[in-house]
């Protein structure tokens, strides 16, 4: 199944993104460095991972799946997806 994985602390767009995956039944995991607010929906999933640097997109890299989706502003991490 296609899942979207969002690169959370600052992305200006969740609630677009939760919209989006309710309407299209997709999963969505927030990957962030801290705890924060998530609708609490089946669908959706926060992963809270280490303070280090680039341990978000660590994480993400390491998950992400062909036809998977990745929200980002991070242009290194979008390569690293690719």
């Amino acid at each position: 199944m296609l899942d979207i994985f969002v690169d959370a602390d600052a992305c200006p767009v969740k609630q677009e993104v939760y919209r989006v995956a309710n309407r299209y039944n997709l999963n969505v995991v927030l990957v962030a460095n801290s705890w924060m607010y998530v609708p609490n929906e089946t669908w959706l999933r926060l992963e809270v991972v280490s303070d280090g640097l680039d341990a978000a997109d660590d994480w993400i890299v390491e998950h992400v799946q062909t036809r998977d989706i990745v929200i980002t502003a991070d242009i290194p991490l979008a390569r690293r997806c690719l």
